[in-house]
């Protein structure tokens, strides 16, 4: 019974309102990833787009598809054993991954640039899809050409995202709207093809080809430091490709890679190019450093090297013991290009090669009661070695 004149819904005597937002059926149990039952989501808010019967034939089509994807990778073929990492996949129509963010700021939204399709794709925190920007090769609005990178920024409390548009020499902002649409804000212009970006709330670095570093500021997007890391690292041989980049957003350092130096080192720089540190990886020689993140929480460094398929951190403390292997292959990690870390902790990461599925997986980092299934130690194994660091004057 409801009571026309102030519209609310009169409940019988004894009666206590029940918030759907808080039951969770016993099914979800069994879910490879699944909201804890103490957190508010918003789950419902995907459906409220799908107004026609294809487009719920799809979304149908999307799970059925991944759960029997995830069926097949969680469980090893010739052991039969069961990967406790690994929490989810996501493999239906996606193409050549080759960077991935998480609004962490704003709802955890994930976002995946494809290199080929020269599209981003928007998926919720629980790996459902909502929408896409892009899709058309060209230069014009919404348009991209070969985006490498894909990251988050935080401008005045809102969250926004910054696209390394590579062919096209510049960085397009995008805010996502309530609806999941990609709205444009502006383009930074760049002299060389911009391929890996570093943000925090105050300024913005860009790593571009012939080994250049752009610096500017987030508010008024003004360039103020150009820096030269062939002169810089007195780097013999100059090189062209762009050097890995992450940002520090508590002390604004950035730290650069060489990915195909001979020895694995990290830079430490400050913003406008003053050489800090250089972080040597003496003890692990194998270990290649194809792309680089910085985790706030852990205060390390995430690293991948594609090349072994090999995920590891690096604490620049100074300390023994500083790098772990944190996934191998034997973890169902093939050829990983670009990770993130989502809201509740966990590593998201995106595969792509010639010779392997293109997936967008989730695996578990740190101990975490966000899922129903029964929580597995941390993916940090024993693993470990020291680096060693010296201090440049």
């Amino acid at each position: 019974m409801v009571d026309w004149a102030s519209q609310d819904r009169i409940f019988p005597p004894g009666y206590s309102q029940v918030d759907i937002r808080f039951r969770r059926g016993s099914i979800d149990s069994s879910l490879p990833y699944s909201v804890a039952t103490n957190k508010r989501h918003n789950c419902g808010l995907q459906f409220k787009n799908v107004n026609d019967k294809s487009a719920s034939i799809e979304n149908l089509h999307h799970s059925l598809h991944q759960a029997i994807h995830f069926q097949s990778d969680i469980f090893d073929n010739k052991t039969k054993k069961k990967n406790q990492k690994l929490l989810a996949t996501y493999a239906y129509n996606i193409n050549w991954p080759r960077s991935i963010c998480c609004l962490n700021g704003n709802d955890g939204s994930i976002i995946v640039c494809e290199q080929e399709r020269c599209r981003l794709i928007l998926f919720t925190s629980q790996l459902m899809f909502r929408s896409t920007c892009g899709g058309i090769r060209g230069n014009g609005f919404c348009q991209f050409d070969s985006p490498s990178n894909v990251v988050e920024l935080i401008e005045d409390s809102s969250s926004y995202i910054l696209v390394a548009d590579t062919n096209n020499r510049r960085l397009q902002c995008f805010f996502i709207g309530y609806r999941g649409e990609f709205i444009h804000k502006y383009n930074i212009i760049t002299k060389e093809k911009p391929y890996f970006i570093g943000t925090n709330k105050q300024f913005i670095a860009v790593s571009c080809e012939k080994g250049f570093i752009n610096c500017y500021l987030t508010k008024e997007n003004d360039q103020i430091a150009e820096i030269n890391l062939n002169k810089l690292l007195s780097i013999k041989k100059t090189i062209s490709i762009p050097f890995c980049l992450c940002m520090d957003p508590n002390d604004n350092s950035l730290f650069i890679s060489n990915p195909i130096a001979s020895k694995n080192c990290i830079y430490q720089l400050s913003i406008l190019g003053k050489h800090l540190r250089t972080i040597k990886l003496d003890n692990q020689p194998f270990l290649h450093i194809n792309y680089l993140t910085f985790d706030i929480r852990n205060r390390q460094f995430l690293i991948i090297d594609t090349i072994n398929s090999i995920i590891y951190s690096v604490k620049p403390d100074l300390k023994n013991n500083n790098v772990e292997i944190l996934l191998k292959p034997s973890d169902n990690v093939n050829y990983p290009q670009a990770l993130c870390i989502s809201n509740e902790g966990h590593l998201v990461i995106v595969e792509c090669s010639v010779l392997t599925q293109h997936t967008l997986k989730l695996f578990r980092y740190i101990k975490c009661k966000c899922h129903s299934r029964a929580v597995t130690p941390s993916v940090k194994t024993s693993e470990t070695t020291s680096i060693r660091s010296i201090i440049l004057p």
